[in-house]
């Protein structure tokens, strides 16, 4: 009897409930989509009221210090947020996979960029090399900041999936099937079609929705050490220059009231980074799921 994948339904579902929030949230009833600042408010008992609010049926999860609802910048920040991971996500594959590929005989140019760019970001952990590349000035004040970002997030992990791809790669060659189709001449791109991608396909599936779990830990680290993803250097006192930030995705969220946490203002923080870790428990539930919906594929073939 086939057993049921619980655990690819739980992420599936999790999942799910994320794109609808990414897509559906902003137009859900109770959300603020303009996300307009109430700078005071009379209660019940008609006293005046001043933001912060407290959590209640018009903000159920309190208010900013502008009186902005707080639930409605997490919804409405969802979406950027998830683009920015899978944004990272993807370039890192797209530069990785032909990497691992063109470095498959363990030898040349190819080997040579895999293995260093494995060893380089392989010595410290991955925030710290994250810390040192968005710290670069230049990178600081580009107006095209965001696109930075994502590259050098995005390159910090891609040895590491670049060597995963060669070994796979370079043990497929010594099959005995591959041997059979160099033997009758097929192209690069057919070996490549007929060999490599289907084998590949499955590691590569399962290694994507991992490391989407492990984007979005990296930029709540950033967030929880205020390093916004996109800010402005701007005056915001007399000959007193701050970076702002200039969006509502949870790393900023994150960034904004993390010193709030020390004056009883816990829950500032604690919704983003309570978001953050639903979005990591569902990428990794869903990794984990597709992992044993694969192997249970093959066994059956075998």
């Amino acid at each position: 009897m086939k057993k049921c994948n619980i655990t690819l339904w739980i992420g599936g579902f999790m999942l799910a409930f994320l794109v609808f929030v990414m897509f559906f949230g902003p137009d859900l009833p109770f959300v603020d989509k303009g996300l307009q600042e109430v700078k005071h408010r009379w209660s019940e008992q008609k006293k005046l009221l001043l933001p912060p609010y407290e959590p209640s049926s018009i903000n159920p999860l309190g208010s900013d210090r502008n009186g902005v609802d707080n639930l409605s910048k997490l919804i409405v920040g969802t979406k950027e947020t998830i683009l920015i991971v899978f944004s990272v996500a993807f370039l890192r594959y797209l530069i990785a996979i032909p990497l691992g590929l063109l470095a498959r005989k363990k030898k040349g140019v190819a080997h040579f960029i895999v293995n260093s760019l494995n060893q380089l970001f392989s010595f410290m952990p991955s925030v710290f090399s994250a810390i040192l590349l968005l710290s670069i000035p230049f990178i600081q004040y580009a107006n095209n900041r965001l696109i930075w970002v994502i590259f050098f997030l995005a390159i910090i992990e891609t040895g590491r999936v670049a060597h995963l791809v060669q070994e796979q790669t370079n043990k497929i060659t010594r099959e005995p099937f591959f041997e059979a189709g160099v033997g009758l001449g097929l192209s690069s791109w057919r070996l490549s079609k007929s060999y490599y991608f289907p084998a590949l396909l499955p590691e590569i599936v399962v290694n994507f929705c991992l490391d989407l779990g492990k984007v979005m830990l990296l930029i709540g680290q950033l967030g929880v050490l205020s390093i916004f993803l996109t800010h402005d250097w701007v005056e915001v006192d007399y000959y007193t220059m701050k970076f702002l930030s200039t969006s509502l995705n949870w790393v900023s969220l994150l960034a904004e009231h993390r010193a709030e946490i020390y004056v009883s203002k816990f829950s500032f923080i604690f919704y983003p980074a309570l978001a953050v870790a639903f979005s990591i428990l569902t990428f990794n539930i869903l990794g984990e799921g597709l992992r044993r919906h694969f192997n249970r594929r093959m066994n059956v073939y075998l």
